[in-house]
């Protein structure tokens, strides 16, 4: 079996879909495995890496994808990359790059296999191939450093010979995965965090991070934070508007909004918005940490490769939840639930 690993053409990716740990593991087990010059390279893993894990180098898109049976991708091939690729391959990636079945459709015209990992069903099993999950605690994470390091005050309480120091309010719309992971590591450098979601069920998980839930955004808070992260979001749906114009005359004049979900439409109505309020929107913030995000990606889609791999070929089981849910390009057949036809 030959596995090709391309490098991301899409704009600001940086990280990689395998590293050479995995790549160490499928040469192991007899594969063959292709590798574009310098894709790893912005997630901190060189050419050498990859050739030490048993990998071959190639010096363009043509050579990497050429007769390649298994394609590792961070995302979907766009339309330039369908040119490059082999009749009958199937790729690994996240689609959350395709707008429209059409998109799909090009691929089932050349016969190629696309199999969705963002699509990867929310269960116990699964877990270890879920990249949403995996990317989303970074993206967490990173968002809690970065309007750490953009406000004007400092996070913990800080009690000096020269005065005290509060620590900083900080407000977290949206408790899934990105939301919490902010939550608990903006409530682990020190601020007083303040969690909002609509599903009462997240009360408990914002409590045991050390979060204080809160089932209305009043007034009196809006007018205190001086961060607030939104990750509000359903999947397949756009995303909600929960901060709009009539909030924006509580908020503190140079409060820092970071929106996570500019993909899916922005949880920020961006018109009307203070000028004073700097307004971060990034949907990929995991990208900011290429290799930690890379290591984690690699695992997950390493898993994978296990789940569908079985005595050297390709051989998905429909039958099996986790396939029927994101085999969304197969054999000439394409079905993605949150695509439409037009």
């Amino acid at each position: 079996m030959l596995i090709a690993i391309p490098k991301e053409i899409t704009k600001a990716e940086t990280r990689i879909a395998i590293t050479p740990k995995h790549v160490a593991h499928l040469s192991a087990r007899g594969y063959h495995i292709k590798i574009e010059k310098d894709a790893g390279l912005l997630a901190g893993f060189n050419n050498e890496k990859y050739l030490s894990a048993g990998a071959s180098i190639c010096n363009t898109p043509e050579q990497v994808y050429a007769h390649a049976d298994l394609v590792l991708k961070i995302w979907a091939p766009t339309e330039q990359e369908i040119q490059y690729l082999s009749s009958k391959s199937t790729i690994l990636c996240n689609t959350q790059n395709l707008i429209t079945c059409k998109q799909l459709e090009k691929f089932s015209q050349h016969r190629i296999n696309v199999f969705a990992l963002d699509l990867i069903p929310r269960i116990s099993r699964a877990q270890n191939m879920d990249i949403l999950s995996s990317q989303d605690t970074l993206s967490g994470y990173v968002a809690a450093i970065l309007g750490a390091s953009c406000t004007p005050l400092i996070m913990p309480l800080l009690m000096t010979a020269a005065g005290t120091i509060p620590p900083m309010k900080v407000l977290i719309i949206g408790l899934g995965v990105a939301g919490l992971q902010a939550a608990a590591m903006a409530h682990r450098i020190g601020a007083l965090v303040y969690a909002f979601d609509k599903r009462p069920e997240t009360q408990e998980q914002t409590i045991s991070i050390g979060a204080i839930f809160i089932e209305k955004l009043t007034t009196e808070l809006l007018s205190s934070v001086n961060l607030i992260i939104t990750s509000a979001q359903t999947r397949g749906q756009n995303a909600p508007k929960v901060l709009t114009e009539k909030q924006y005359k509580y908020l503190n004049p140079y409060c820092i909004i970071i929106d996570m979900t500019t993909d899916y439409g922005g949880n920020v109505d961006i018109h009307k918005l203070p000028s004073s309020i700097k307004l971060i929107q990034d949907s990929h913030l995991s990208r900011r940490v290429p290799h930690s995000a890379s290591i984690l990606f690699s695992e997950n889609i390493f898993n994978f490769c296990q789940f569908i791999i079985k005595e050297n070929k390709i051989q998905p089981n429909f039958n099996d939840e986790i396939i029927e849910k994101t085999a969304v390009c197969w054999q000439g057949q394409t079905h993605h639930p949150y695509l439409t036809g037009q």
